[in-house]
């Protein structure tokens, strides 16, 4: 069921994106609400899903327990680098291994080190 037109959300002045109970709502190219009833999956995750959202879901708690010098360490490095990018999405890249020397290299150049403060990314299966 798709349904657009006002909400009661916009008359109490809301702009609601994403879930909210048992409906997903999201704003169309004519900026105009749009909501339906969430679908769920008919089949469980995979092994391989379960195992990416379990790397991720990891990787995010890594950050939140960093302390907030080191947390702010790595969204300098990001802005003294000229990325498009976050501080955290750049600890994720380095988080899945992937991003390593990148990471070395962006601190050579910025003279910033957060590799010390945050330590080796962790062994994670592919």
């Amino acid at each position: 069921m798709r349904t657009k037109g006002a909400s009661i959300f916009q008359f109490l002045g809301l702009d609601t994106n994403g879930d909210l109970g048992d409906f997903t709502f999201f704003t169309d190219q004519r900026n105009e609400p749009v909501y339906f009833l969430k679908t769920w999956p008919k089949d469980p995750a995979t092994y391989h899903q379960t195992i990416k959202r379990q790397r991720f879901s990891h990787i995010g708690n890594r950050w939140r327990s960093l302390d907030d010098a080191t947390r702010s360490l790595w969204e300098t490095l990001s802005h003294r680098a000229n990325l498009q990018i976050t501080g955290y999405n750049l600890f994720v890249v380095y988080m899945l291994g992937t991003g390593t020397r990148y990471v070395q290299t962006l601190q050579s150049k910025t003279g910033l080190d957060v590799i010390t403060p945050t330590g080796a990314p962790l062994p994670f299966p592919l």
